[in-house]
Order: structure tokens, then C-alpha cells, then sequence
């Protein structure tokens, strides 16, 4: 069994669309999303668990495990704990950015570091032996929110008012 760990906010800000959907929607949102899209490509033989820095906890969704660091610990602590705990189960695969704060601090055995990059390429785009809906049109996205689509309603020109 695999077991993800992966340090939520790291893949929302290192992900254009999830990026994009924090800063259009709010980071709520975003994590909807993530927890979405992890969702789709998660196999029966995994295990996610998703770490953010602060917030409130959103539960499980889509069979993903979320958690929230405790207040005055980072997420970081949350993740290595939750890593060593998990490591008598299958093999952990940590997913963050933090290499010097998380990577090189995780050691033991069944323990491995994954850049969010790489987890980007390898699972989120194959997901096993799938590809993302919509990951190799050329069409952008539909516009997400209010202030996307006022956006496009000016640049074309319509205003709402009838002629």
C-alpha cells in the first residue's frame, strides 16, 4: 500500500490552477479542488492524507483525509509525525516543497520525499494509467468565478444592456 502525505498549501501555491483558483475563489476553494482532483486519481491500494497550515477542517472528502496543524505547530511537524506514524502500514511518500524543513528531517524506512513538481507529473497527470479530464485539450478553463466572467463580459464587449 501506498500512503500520500502531502503538504496541502505547497501543492495549491506550486499548481497554476489550483493557484488560480485561491486567488479567484479563496483558499476554500482551492482546497475543494485539490481534494477533487486527488479524488479522481486515487487507487484503491492508496491512502491521501492532506496536511494544511491553518484553516478549518474540512473532513474527509472524495476519500481523502484532511487535516489542519493544531494551533502553534506548523504543518511541517504535522507532516512528519503523520509520516512516522504511518510508516509501519505500506510505504509513505511525502509531498512538499519544504525539502530542508520536511525532506531531509523524514528518514526511516518506507519514508520518501517528492518535490510537488514531480507528484504533479507522475499522479496527478497519470493517475494510474489515466489521464485528468481535460489535461491535453488546448482549450482554456470556463471561467470560475464572478469576477472572471465580468472580466470576459468587458473584454467582448457586453455590458447586459439591450439595444
Amino acid at each position: 500500500m501506498t500512503i500520500w502525505i502531502i503538504d496541502g498549501n505547497n501543492l495549491i501555491h506550486s499548481d497554476p490552477r489550483l493557484r488560480q483558483r485561491m486567488n479567484e475563489s479563496g483558499l476554500e476553494s482551492a482546497r475543494k479542488l485539490l481534494d477533487h482532483d486527488l479524488g479522481r486519481v486515487k487507487s484503491s491500494g492508496e491512502q491521501i492524507h492532506v496536511v494544511y497550515d491553518g484553516g478549518s477542517s474540512s473532513g474527509d472528502r472524495h476519500g481523502i483525509h484532511t487535516s489542519i496543524a493544531k494551533h502553534g505547530t506548523a504543518a511541517d511537524d504535522r507532516i512528519l509525525s503523520l509520516a512516522r506514524s504511518k510508516s509501519t502500514e505500506g510505504k509513505v511518500q511525502v509531498v512538499t516543497d519544504d525539502h530542508s524543513d520536511i525532506g531531509s528531517r523524514l528518514g526511516g524506512a518506507g519514508i520518501e520525499w517528492m518535490s510537488c513538481d514531480e507528484f504533479r507529473q507522475l499522479v496527478m497527470k497519470v493517475g494510474s494509467g489515466r489521464k485528468q479530464q481535460g489535461s491535453t485539450s488546448d482549450k482554456p478553463a470556463p471561467p470560475r468565478s464572478k469576477k472572471q466572467i465580468d472580466h470576459w463580459l468587458r473584454e467582448f464587449g457586453v455590458t447586459g444592456e439591450e439595444e
